[in-house]
């Protein structure tokens, strides 16, 4: 294998959004991501084939040293030897922006989430099952659901059956966790599927004025059903809440003490932590350095959740935040 800078995305990976098809769904470094495979999609049938030449020449790029200004910064970039001549995908992500139970004030959608709620889902089921039957999907890799409440859609169910079938064995879903889904847990049991779930809170206060819905016993009722499916001593942890940090709405050490205990009570050992993007967008386009009082507050968010013994994984703008203030709690 030749070694040169690439990622498992741009060489494997596919990402399914509202109304296009991107090589990945990250966006939160400073080249900003958005490298498309198809614009203006509504679910028709893929030549898989251009897919790859499409993936060949922004790989051959990279061999080249040349990387793509969209994925200048990004933390997937990794320098190593890669197997080129293999044609598969193994990295899924379906990221629909449509349907969801909550309203969280820092999504996109928020602006005009009456409009986001009634467009269409195309459907994928058909692309996936494509995928499979040319046999064109490798496991090892990751499927992740995300972008609205993924638990809520037509195919959702039937697609985690899919995937469960033919050999997808580390599943993600991003999920509001209103609505509890026995797909969800049946993933769970059968140690292929990891849920994340939004809390961003630790009160019901709180929840409700980021979420702009009370459904806050009922979150942590479905986070207790889910993290009951975890057989005990497990090494791998399967249920995990997120706690985004939004800059003057739950950025007070109380809202993360009562957080903690809430998963502590439900029984959850692994937690999630990211930082508004918005804000942080702001900040890279007017050059602005970190507010020390958001440091301060990552670094005890990273502390307390270890002397809760609570293992913690960094997201998106907390990673870049807790790497350049050289601080980690990544177990």
């Amino acid at each position: 294998m030749r070694e040169y800078t690439s990622c498992h995305w741009l060489q494997h990976g596919i990402s399914f959004e509202n109304d296009h098809i991107e090589m990945c769904c990250l966006c939160c470094h400073k080249g900003g991501g958005r490298l498309y495979i198809k614009e203006n999609y509504e679910g028709k049938g893929l030549n898989w084939e251009d897919i790859f030449k499409l993936k060949e020449k922004f790989v051959e790029e990279n061999r080249q040293g040349i990387i793509n200004p969209k994925c200048e910064g990004c933390f997937n970039l990794v320098k190593r030897g890669w197997d080129d001549d293999e044609k598969y995908i193994n990295y899924l992500h379906f990221n629909h922006w449509t349907h969801c139970n909550s309203d969280c004030i820092y999504c996109y959608t928020a602006w005009d989430k009456q409009n986001y709620q009634k467009k269409p889902h195309y459907k994928v089921l058909p692309v996936i099952k494509e995928l499979f039957k040319q046999k064109l999907f490798k496991s090892g890799g990751e499927v992740t659901f995300a972008g609205g409440e993924p638990a809520i859609l037509d195919e959702f169910d039937e697609l985690i059956k899919l995937l469960l079938k033919n050999g997808a064995d580390r599943i993600t879903v991003h999920s509001s966790g209103i609505k509890h889904s026995k797909s969800i847990e049946k993933g769970i049991k059968e140690k292929k599927l990891s849920v994340c779930l939004s809390a961003d809170s630790g009160s019901r206060e709180t929840y409700y004025k980021i979420k702009r819905v009370d459904k806050f016993d009922v979150f942590w009722k479905n986070a207790k059903k889910y993290a009951e499916m975890q057989k005990k001593h497990e090494k791998k942890i399967y249920v995990e809440t997120k706690y985004i940090l939004i800059p003057g709405v739950n950025t007070k050490k109380e809202e993360i003490d009562k957080w903690i205990e809430c998963n502590i009570k439900s029984g959850i050992k692994t937690v999630v932590a990211d930082i508004e993007n918005e804000f942080c967008k702001e900040q890279r386009l007017k050059n602005q350095e970190r507010p020390q009082y958001l440091v301060d507050l990552c670094k005890y968010m990273t502390e307390k959740v270890k002397e809760a013994g609570l293992d913690l994984i960094e997201y998106n703008n907390f990673k870049y935040l807790a790497d350049e203030c050289r601080f980690s709690g990544v177990k």
